[in-house]
């Protein structure tokens, strides 16, 4: 279960915002104020300072702390006209502190402490900047030297799309041939064994062990590439992969036909990544699986089930479901249960750990200009 870190925030300056909180506005502290969550008191925001509002009742607002909800009287605030901006970036790492650390409202050990974290306390992080990591105080940001850190690795479940010989343009789905290459061999040489979507969710229910090195590798839309490129390493390596098929685009050129799908199940686990629905709304800036009706997904869903079920062996049942665009619903996660699905992924960044929402695991995308220690770093979390 996450702690929420204890901070005794000594806010005297503003500092940088980071996107995170998702709020539409800012508020001013008019009066040193106390911080709750469920628990207690965790904090103090001191008068002067501002920060982003996720979401109000008739009594609180409500912030984020390094990723953790918290809350305070709205009788010692008003709003702000400070904008609060984006506050919608991601917190992919996630660590324990070894001592009491000290938040530096810049990445300097000049810089002015603004708060303190208790020793044993897991907070969550951007990824490093030299030798901080940038923490979300509030809806700003603060650092913390990484020698203060013990970061927890947790499982990465590796993102990706198209695997191509010679990528031209910028096409963020496509990888080249080599990196892939490149990467496989990384994990072959390190030690990585490769687990199937069953195997992970047993781990985060607290159901089962993993090897200390566990990665799952995916594999989104079931371009054609997975089979004529990626396959022969992965078998060649002795490695597991998932791919999440699109299934009404089977047998279209440039993707997996039926008979690719029969042939390969050595090697990879064929998943749902939805029938027709991997379709967005510009206008209204939706994905299909947030804006239709909980039958009308778990009807598509099914018929992707159906689809993939009737080309896999010893009557296989499908439950794994990778989100389009990584969006969902309320009606969604309702769809998911009426289809069997009982492990689904999002496009967060990050890795997985035992508790985590089963129907919300994080991934760790995989992109063309990423190096091979950038690669490492992800598979340990950082």
């Amino acid at each position: 279960m996450k702690r929420l870190v204890f901070i005794m925030l000594l806010f005297t300056l503003a500092y940088p915002t980071i996107a995170d909180a998702n709020g539409s506005k800012a508020v001013h502290i008019t009066e040193t104020t106390p911080v709750y969550k469920e628990t207690g008191k965790v904090a103090v925001f001191l008068k002067g300072t501002s920060h982003a509002v996720i979401k109000e009742t008739d009594k609180y607002y409500y912030t984020a702390i390094g990723g953790e909800e918290v809350k305070f009287s709205k009788q010692r605030a008003t709003l702000s006209q400070e904008a609060p901006g984006n506050w919608k970036a991601v917190h992919p790492v996630r660590a324990k502190t070894v001592s009491a650390a000290t938040i530096l409202e810049k990445p300097s050990m000049k810089a002015k402490t603004i708060g303190t974290i208790q020793k044993n306390e897991t907070v969550h992080l951007q990824r490093i900047k030299g030798n901080y990591y940038p923490v979300n105080v509030g809806g700003k940001t603060g650092y913390i030297r990484k020698d203060q850190l013990q970061i927890e690795s947790g499982i990465p479940v590796l993102m990706y799309h198209d695997i191509v010989e010679r990528k031209v343009g910028n096409n963020v789905s496509e990888l080249e041939l080599k990196k892939f290459k490149e990467q496989m061999a990384y994990l072959k040489k390190n030690g990585w064994t490769t687990i199937t979507p069953a195997q992970l969710e047993r781990w985060v229910s607290k159901k089962g062990k993993l090897p200390a090195k566990s990665v799952l590798i995916t594999f989104d839309d079931g371009y054609a590439s997975t089979v004529d490129l990626a396959y022969p390493i992965l078998k060649e390596y002795g490695f597991q992969a998932t791919s999440f098929l699109i299934t009404s685009r089977i047998d279209r050129l440039g993707m997996v036909t039926e008979e690719d799908i029969r042939n390969t199940q050595d090697v990879y686990s064929y998943q749902n990544h939805t029938h027709r629905f991997h379709m967005f709304n510009t206008m209204t800036n939706l994905s299909i699986m947030q804006s239709e009706s909980r039958f009308a997904i778990a009807a598509d869903l099914q018929e992707a089930n159906d689809t993939i079920e009737a080309l896999l062996e010893n009557d296989t049942a499908v439950y794994a479901l990778a989100y389009p665009y990584g969006k969902y619903s309320t009606e969604a996660l309702q769809a998911l249960t009426d289809s069997h699905i009982s492990i689904a992924f999002t496009i967060n960044e990050g890795n997985v750990f035992q508790g985590d929402p089963i129907y919300a695991l994080n991934r760790q995308r995989v992109h063309s200009q990423m190096t091979i220690q950038e690669f490492a770093n992800k598979l340990i979390g950082n």
